[in-house]
């Protein structure tokens, strides 16, 4: 008698021999990673994957879920199986028909940090809303701001003038050309210049004016999405961007890479860690 997955993640063989079904290039591999992640629920993900879920959007479950599988073993966390089915429908629901792969890792550090939660107790579900709002270059500046050594650069404990906002010692200042690489695709394509190239708009400061104005509404979204505090455009773009951090968005990034460490001042030592493993000095630090 043939295998029935549903059987195995709901108890015939242990929960870790389940989540590895993810490797399977089909659907029945991601039902069962998300019904090994949240047993309750395993049967309903797996007809509605089925059923309402086509092959676009199955290509990219599959990535969002290798992804998160990746993040699991590399943290070694240790799946409850009772995330939040909340999430999950979320993410098949929203995430699936993003191809981007900054947006789809992000999305799979959500899950990954579900897996390792009882539903009752896990909140990433908070996120999922600013997340799927993002364009493939916001999540790109996040990913570059709050992976930036520099944000780090803060003392214990974390000198804020409110509870929205800290201010990294080492400022938090971008060249226009570091946030236009920031965008994924061709410059020339969607930056409004005559006979430009990608290559001519990085390296032309005439242009510089004129290409970060082009992207100034999804910078400042930013900020009012709460993923940064604020946003000044030195000179009117032509020096540079600085960024001032928000707890929100750091709190953000970190789930978004799969990691929930709290308080926040926690995972800022956690940050300083790993550059203190690269031989980095995030109070010194300046991007060449």
């Amino acid at each position: 008698m043939p295998d029935d997955n549903s059987l195995d993640i709901l108890g015939t063989k242990p929960l870790a021999k389940a989540v590895e079904k993810v490797t399977e290039k089909s659907v029945d591999g991601v039902g069962a990673f998300f019904g090994a992640i949240c047993m309750p629920a395993a049967e309903e993900f797996g007809l509605l994957l089925r059923d309402k879920v086509a092959a676009f959007r199955k290509k990219n479950l599959e990535s969002i879920a290798n992804k998160s599988r990746e993040k699991i073993e590399h943290q070694k966390l240790e799946p409850t199986g009772d995330a939040n089915p909340l999430l999950l429908r979320q993410i098949i629901e929203d995430a699936s028909w993003t191809e981007d792969p900054s947006i789809q890792s992000m999305w799979a550090g959500l899950l990954a940090v579900a897996s390792s939660k009882r539903a009752a107790a896990d909140d990433s579900l908070v996120y999922t809303d600013t997340l799927k709002r993002l364009t493939p270059f916001q999540a790109r500046l996040i990913n570059r701001i709050y992976g930036d050594p520099r944000c780090c650069s803060v003392k214990q404990p974390i000198a804020s003038h409110s509870e929205s906002v800290f201010y990294p010692e080492n400022k938090l200042i971008y060249s226009v050309v570091d946030v236009l690489k920031q965008f994924p695709g061709d410059l020339s394509s969607i930056v409004p210049i005559a006979n430009s190239t990608h290559e001519k708009i990085l390296s032309t400061e005439t242009d510089h004016r004129i290409a970060i104005s082009r992207f100034r509404p999804q910078i400042e979204a930013l900020v009012t999405l709460g993923l940064v505090h604020e946003v000044h455009f030195l000179n009117h773009g032509r020096e540079g961007v600085r960024v001032f951090p928000s707890l929100k968005g750091l709190d953000f990034y970190m789930r978004c890479l799969g990691y929930s460490v709290y308080p926040l001042e926690a995972f800022i030592l956690t940050l300083q860690h790993w550059c203190q493993l690269r031989g980095i000095d995030p109070f010194t630090y300046q991007k060449t």
